[in-house]
């Protein structure tokens, strides 16, 4: 079902350090983790003071047969470049991590 409003779809493969990029990771090295959870994710993004939706049961098209679920972070009417947001999101992963 499609959501109403902006949102922005995280997946965890775009975090994940093991994928390549024409695997589905979005953001550079330097910002990406191993495995990275969409509890981590979550976390992450309402660190940053988004308001998150977390959908367990989705796949991702280019892994579509694992279940690794999704988040939707809403970004309302501002214009909001994702890979901005992505960037930002790893660096705190990757601080997650460090601790």
């Amino acid at each position: 079902m499609r959501k109403k409003g902006n949102y922005i779809i995280l997946w965890s493969a775009y975090f994940d350090k093991k994928l390549s990029r024409s695997q589905g990771r979005r953001v550079p090295l330097r910002f990406s983790v191993e495995n990275p959870s969409l509890t981590e994710i979550d976390k992450a993004a309402r660190k940053l003071g988004f308001k998150t939706i977390v959908e367990p049961n989705k796949r991702y098209p280019k892994d579509w047969w694992n279940y690794k679920g999704r988040i939707l972070i809403e970004v309302g009417k501002e214009k909001l470049k994702k890979t901005l947001i992505l960037k930002k999101i790893g660096k705190i992963l990757k601080e997650f991590k460090v601790q």
